[in-house]
């Protein structure tokens, strides 16, 4: 093949993956189908296909079209041309019979270079469980990452946050006390090589979870395998960057951490009783004493308030001579002495920056910080980014929250609040939506930034497509644009609070481009949007972006918070299938994706029930006071199906409330089912479908969480041949009145007793 390249004077190469689908080689008009594995399916006639138009900047055509074949649901192409950048390309089943135009960027004669950045990357845990075997832990490893790898390693450099120990270490030697410990094994390294992985940052709370130790193993697993160090420290001593040439450009990468356990230790109580015997080791008198600190019985939250007293020299002086009495003081940063990630200091980080970037034309500075699970930035994380920025950084990419946040430019540089996950193994709904970062650079000039939607699944990431990727990129779109940011509360809790935003700060808007989202400074121009709705009713948005509406009387909009009952087939993972997120097995003959519907028959007359294999968030309110007090109106509920019934069988929709709470940084998370609340559904048995919708409020919930299960009920008659439900178009809709802000509305819903007409600003995706 490559001598017949030589001989094209163009050659297009439109390279197709897809968890092992091929297309057959050939050669038409002069370009080039190649298959990266070798393997081969012929498509058939019969077989959904999308033709791709290759361009360039002026739109002028980069070859002939070509088919893409839908063989095996969802693919991801890879569009290159000799002086083009190449791009992914994300093909959904929504796309068949089209015709897509893909625009590629000149590599202005090999100056311009490709940087992908993702989120938190970790081997562990369920992971050595359920998907890397013992006896094969590289190739279990690179399973876990074959579907998004061929995207993700389509850089010249790529960063992730890798979070966690790389080590065989027992759990006897890990940090005491610490609440989660994350060790992944040595085979990680393999994983990340699959990624193509340039630059693993240790800059986070987890790389000291087997203190220096497991800090050493790391480094050395890293070094090995041919990686770089970057973003831990020993003592005070400054990070090391990672600096290297790329294109002819020099590029220097950073990181920092600001989540380095301090509040654990100023949460430990300082008197008191035990609640319990799992927290009777805060209250234990201990004796220590260090130098002018006479030697006497104190808690541990006695022992810290005296440490934090002293200077920084004393302070490393006593360490050892604290953690040795009181092993299970928290410090996850390299100082004091130990090694450790690399800590934010509001003086020396940004005078590092500023030096590093005197040396180098690109510095990308990373950081790991922010509150958990929150959809808006953080106060100190929006300092943090705009210091490093006027230090000198090009761009910043943020990450701990576990799930992403939206992005913002500041002095017309980019920073991402939150790049969420990337390959972990978390399992409440909101984690599993994900996304890698892809900037194009001139030199220092950001040429494109531009967003690849990516959900994991069964706790393997694959690239998204369809309603999937719409759904995160217009929730990271709204969060960019929400005026509000996180900080704690004068109560000790995590708030929201409204800001406004200074002249040099912009929301990122967000522009749809072959399955994947554009990332500009520049917001579109509204689109008129007009809805009716009749008195009592609730009318579908069908508008492909975000919109804007100015309170209406007894008008609510309603926004779809579950997303995955469509049963549509959105991730590339070479199976045709529409079960993302849904619980397999756990119904009789139940049966998912291609039918496109949940199907769950009856056996014995027993109670059959499935599920979607994560809870449901569902936050009480999206903006509050400093003291707590919110600033919007509690939501309501509904949850809203297709339903067809078969021989006699009774629908039911079964919904727990999940109290969950992480206030409490000493002690591991409560998570409480507070009840079954069960809706027995009134459907006709006609094998015909039938619209459903269940109203709820939160106070016939509780919790913060639910976990939602579709089923039949139990049949005292017994077991009834051909007894089936099934259920589609499942949503489970929250209701707030508008506000003005733009949000992935999907439900207008009227609450009057007259027809009600919307008028809504939208903004195309």
């Amino acid at each position: 093949m490559a001598s017949v390249g030589k001989r094209l004077h163009l050659v297009l190469i439109l390279v197709l993956v897809a968890g092992g689908l091929a297309i057959v080689p050939n050669l038409v008009g002069g370009c080039l189908w190649r298959c990266p594995d070798g393997g081969e399916v012929v498509p058939t006639a019969a077989t959904a296909a999308v033709t791709v138009r290759v361009v360039d900047e002026n739109g002028r055509p980069l070859g002939e079209p070509q088919r893409v074949q839908l063989t095996n649901g969802p693919v991801m192409t890879v569009a290159q041309a000799p002086g083009h950048i190449a791009e992914p390309v994300l093909l959904g089943l929504e796309d068949a019979g089209k015709t897509i135009d893909v625009r590629l960027l000149s590599d202005n004669g090999g100056k311009r270079f490709v940087v992908n950045s993702a989120g938190d990357v970790m081997f562990g845990r369920r992971y050595q469980s359920e998907l890397i075997p013992a006896g094969a832990a590289a190739a279990g490893v690179r399973s876990v990452v074959d579907a998004v790898a061929p995207a993700f390693r389509l850089a010249d450099l790529s960063t992730v946050n890798l979070e966690t120990v790389v080590s065989d270490k027992a759990a006897a030697d890990a940090y005491p006390k610490k609440r989660f410990i994350l060790e992944s094994p040595p085979a990680s390294v393999d994983g990340l090589k699959a990624l193509g992985v340039t630059v693993p940052l240790l800059a986070n709370n987890h790389t000291r979870d087997f203190l220096d130790d497991g800090v050493a193993d790391t480094e050395k697993a890293l070094s090995t395998a041919g990686f770089p160090v970057v973003g831990t420290t020993v003592g005070d001593q400054p990070q090391k960057p990672f600096q290297t040439t790329v294109h002819g450009t020099g590029v220097a990468v950073l990181a920092y951490t600001s989540v380095d356990g301090s509040y654990v230790n100023d949460s430990y109580p300082k008197t008191g009783t035990p609640t319990s015997a799992d927290d009777a080791w805060q209250y234990q008198p201990r004796t220590w004493g260090f130098g002018k600190i006479p030697s006497q019985d104190r808690t541990i939250g006695q022992a810290w308030a005296v440490y934090e007293k002293l200077s920084k020299a004393d302070q490393a002086a006593a360490w050892p001579s604290l953690t040795h009495v009181y092993p299970e003081i928290q410090d996850w940063v390299g100082r004091r002495g130990h090694a450790g990630a690399a800590h934010w200091d509001n003086t020396a980080s940004p005078a590092q920056i500023r030096d590093v970037a005197g040396q180098s034309q690109l510095t990308i500075v990373e950081m790991h910080t922010g509150f958990q699970f929150q959809s808006a930035s953080a106060k100190d994380t929006r300092a943090m980014a705009r210091a490093a920025i006027d230090a000198g950084a090009d761009i910043v990419i943020c990450h701990h929250p576990h799930v992403l946040q939206g992005f913002e430019w500041y002095k017309g540089h980019l920073i991402a609040y939150s790049m969420g996950n990337f390959v972990f193994d978390q399992d409440f709904m909101s984690t599993f939506s994900s996304a890698f970062l892809r900037t194009v650079w001139d030199g220092d000039t950001l040429v494109e930034a531009r967003l690849v939607p990516v959900e994991i699944d069964g706790y393997r990431p694959m690239p998204a497509t369809g309603d999937a990727a719409r759904r995160t990129v217009l929730g990271v779109w709204a969060d960019s644009r929400r005026p509000v940011q996180t900080q704690r509360g004068e109560n000790g809790g995590v708030v929201a609070v409204p800001i406004t935003l200074d002249p040099d700060t912009k929301p990122a808007q967000f522009h749809a481009d072959h399955g994947t989202a554009v990332i500009t400074a520049d917001p579109p121009k509204p689109t008129p949007v007009s809805v009716q709705v009749g008195p009592h009713s609730v009318t579908k948005i069908n508008y492909n972006g975000l919109t804007v509406a100015q309170p209406v009387k007894n008008v609510e909009l309603g926004q779809d918070l579950f997303g995955w009952g469509s049963f549509a087939d959105n991730t590339v993972d070479g199976r045709p299938d529409g079960d993302t997120h849904w619980s397999n097995g756990v119904v009789g003959n139940g049966a998912l994706g291609q039918a496109g519907y949940l199907h769950v028959e009856g056996a014995g007359g027993a109670e059959q029930l499935n599920r979607p294999v994560a809870r449901i968030p569902l936050p009480r309110h999206r903006k509050e006071n400093a003291d707590g007090t919110p600033l919007d109106e509690d939501p309501t509920y509904t949850v809203r199906a297709k339903v067809r019934v078969t021989n006699g069988a009774t629908a039911l929709l079964r919904l727990t409330p999940y109290h969950f709470d992480d206030s409490d940084p000493t002690e591991d998370p409560e998570s409480t089912a507070l009840k079954d609340v069960d809706r027995r559904l009134d459907v006709p048995s006609d094998g015909q479908w039938h619209d459903v919708s269940i109203d709820l409020t939160p106070e016939q919930l509780g919790g913060n969480m639910v976990l939602l299960r579709l089923g039949l009920a139990a049949s005292r008659a017994g077991s009834v041949a051909g007894q089936a439900v099934d259920f589609d178009d499942v949503s489970f809709v929250e209701w707030r009145p508008a506000d003005g802000e733009a949000g992935p509305h999907d439900f207008v819903r009227n609450n009057g007793p007259t027809p009600a007409t919307v008028a809504m600003d939208g903004f195309a995706y």
